[in-house]
């Protein structure tokens, strides 16, 4: 069983067709790569007070990189609900954030990302207001582990690497969090902008389309994680569906 952590209404995965975007089931999960470690740095060829000095010394020793968080495969199935601050909710589409438990991203930093993107004047803030709340929601924004995507986005097939929409439930999966999609390559902040507004476009009303013309702006209802189908990567809505609204 799937539950919060902290003591909110649960809202039960509602029965309404699911939205799925992203890549295919066999797809390659190899690193993207931006991902890969670095070439050590270079030295700036400037003398330091050794060298200065005419005394000899070894090189210096590259620099380590941080490693890169582990997102498990599987968590346990419980939630961590992001603390929002009380707001007027008239008129309003409500959400919650909330993190699985064991995931390497604290739940106030992917809410504030979540807000940040659903609030900025690029994306659906244009045509529709929406309003973070830690209690009862209209939406659940949850980021879990590959497994627990598959459970809450059933009976679609998500196969650990997809994301989706389900009932009330905008569900993003953590790997793809991590990693992003081909389509991003270089850029995990876009793609991450993306697909919140992607799987939040599905609970606000919006279909998947396809590239309309290529070269343009793709649309962010276009499955931009498998592809982008001659278009130019975008994660923002009023640059491309909201054009013509």
């Amino acid at each position: 069983m799937i539950t919060s952590a902290v003591a909110v209404p649960a809202l039960l995965i509602a029965q309404a067709v699911p939205e799925l975007d992203g890549a295919d089931r066999d797809a390659d999960v190899s690193l993207p790569p931006d991902l890969a470690d670095p070439s050590p740095p270079r030295a700036s060829g400037q003398p330091d007070g050794e060298v200065a000095a005419g005394r000899h010394r070894g090189p210096a020793p590259a620099r380590r990189t941080p490693p890169v968080p582990r997102v498990p495969e599987q968590g346990p199935g419980t939630f961590q609900v992001a603390a929002a601050p009380a707001v007027s909710t008239e008129g309003a589409t409500t959400y919650r954030v909330e993190v699985e438990d064991g995931l390497p991203f604290p739940a106030s930093q992917v809410a504030q990302f979540v807000e940040e993107t659903l609030t900025d004047q690029r994306g659906w803030a244009t045509r529709h207001r929406v309003v973070r709340v830690d209690g009862h929601a209209d939406l659940r924004i949850v980021l879990a582990t590959p497994e627990t995507v598959d459970e809450l986005c059933a009976p679609l097939d998500t196969g650990g690497r997809l994301s989706c929409r389900n009932g009330d439930n905008v569900v993003i999966n953590a790997w793809r969090w991590q990693f992003g999609a081909e389509s991003y390559t270089g850029d995990l902040t876009g793609y991450r902008r993306y697909v919140v507004n992607h799987e939040t476009g599905h609970a606000l009303g919006y279909a998947h389309v396809g590239c309309r013309k290529p070269g343009e702006l793709a649309p962010v209802m276009l499955q931009q994680t498998k592809g982008l189908e001659g278009c130019e990567q975008n994660p923002w809505p009023a640059r491309a569906d909201l054009v013509d609204h």
